[in-house]
């Protein structure tokens, strides 16, 4: 007895074809929504490890590159394009010291004090220290600078600890330790969750172009 078979191959091919060309789109919205996933989970890390004071430091976390179909590749990180003084991110991330930018110290404010009144809370744009623009040791607000002590604030008339008060301390370095692991959290996420995204995706379009043969 024989039994003759007719497979047609060429639809076969077309259809293996048609699948493998849906890998790189599917590539590229995995890749994409992977990235998406570090980025969030980047910031949760910041949260979690800094007392956040504005929300553009989240936003430093972000995609830097977005993947293409015609390039899979994704990058993340710290968005380091930013005016006035550098982030320091990467040296929470690594731990390191803080040096002057200009002049022979840091001027750091003291919580509970104008610049700084509360530890959460930025220093006020009228108290930041250009901004208090020292002719000589002399600035607005009724504050003046104790050469390699700090910037002192007069609150009342008279002389004594209790007519000024410390708002600035100049120190010639500030050490920073480690506080956050943004690369460790972010690369987690792409580790635990890259292909079971990339299977949801291949999945989706597959079936979206067996559909449209």
């Amino acid at each position: 007895m024989k039994i003759k078979v007719d497979v047609d191959i060429d639809s076969v091919v077309k259809l293996t074809a048609a699948v493998l060309r849906q890998i790189p789109y599917a590539a590229n919205n995995a890749i994409t929504r992977t990235a998406k996933e570090a980025v969030t989970a980047g910031r949760k890390e910041l949260q979690r490890g800094l007392t956040i004071r504005k929300q553009f430091i989240l936003n430093r976390i972000r995609i830097l590159q977005y993947s293409k179909v015609g390039n899979l590749t994704a990058i993340i990180g710290v968005d380091m394009r930013v005016q006035g003084a550098p982030l320091l991110l990467g040296f929470l991330e690594e731990g390191g010291t803080k040096e002057p930018q200009a002049g022979a110290g840091i001027a750091i404010p003291l919580t509970g004090e104008a610049a700084r009144p509360a530890f959460t809370k930025s220093v006020p744009a009228g108290y930041r220290y250009k901004k208090l623009q020292f002719v000589g040791n002399k600035g607005k607000k009724q504050t003046f600078i104790v050469p390699n002590v700090g910037v002192f604030r007069r609150i009342a008339p008279g002389k004594g600890d209790t007519a000024t008060v410390e708002i600035y301390s100049f120190k010639p370095s500030a050490p920073l330790p480690a506080h956050i692991h943004l690369r460790d959290a972010m690369v987690a996420v792409i580790g635990e969750r890259f292909a079971a995204i990339f299977s949801e995706e291949f999945t989706k379009e597959v079936l979206h172009k067996a559909q449209s043969l």
